[in-house]
């Protein structure tokens, strides 16, 4: 059985080696024009702009509220049901957020548009557009929502070839 002078002693051991431990410099990587870099390869500038950058932390009911306004949101979809009560699965509808300005945009249109369902298109650049977007959680574009004929959600694509690959799930 040990005493609790050679407990001390440990201790006081351990806490003087904790005292001189040095780890190895960690890679931090952190958003900057889109996309996320490691830090120490910004210009002076946007480390400056970085270290300026103020912390946030969320309480738990803020995230709590969160979560059960996404819920709400989620619930009420923004979009009106083009198909008509008792359609096929075939009258399915697309909703495809677009910007002006996206370079991959007009091939996602085509790809929509060959679907031969009807395509619902959302400029993502104006003000009901981004009030869209948010309420269906879409944050780049080209985004599309495929929708079955009683408004629900049934898959997601980014790009042309995603949204092409819609057509097997719209078979009738």
């Amino acid at each position: 059985m040990r005493t609790i002078e050679a407990i001390d002693k440990d201790l006081a051991k351990a806490r003087e080696s904790l005292a001189h431990v040095e780890g190895r410099p960690a890679e931090v990587y952190s958003r900057i024009v889109g996309y996320y870099r490691s830090v120490r390869n910004w210009n002076r500038g946007k480390r400056e702009e970085y270290g300026e950058r103020l912390l946030y932390k969320a309480s738990e009911v803020e995230i709590a509220k969160k979560i059960v306004h996404e819920k709400e949101v989620q619930a009420s979809t923004p979009f009106v049901r083009l198909a008509s009560p008792g359609a096929t699965h075939r009258e399915s509808q697309v909703i495809l957020f677009v910007r002006p300005s996206c370079p991959s945009c007009p091939s996602a249109k085509d790809a929509a548009n060959r679907l031969g369902i009807p395509v619902v298109t959302v400029n993502a650049d104006t003000e009901a557009g981004i009030a869209e977007a948010g309420k269906c959680n879409v944050f780049s574009t080209p985004t599309a929502i495929l929708l079955s004929n009683d408004g629900k959600e049934i898959s997601r694509a980014m790009d042309s070839a995603g949204i092409a690959a819609f057509e097997d799930m719209i078979a009738v």
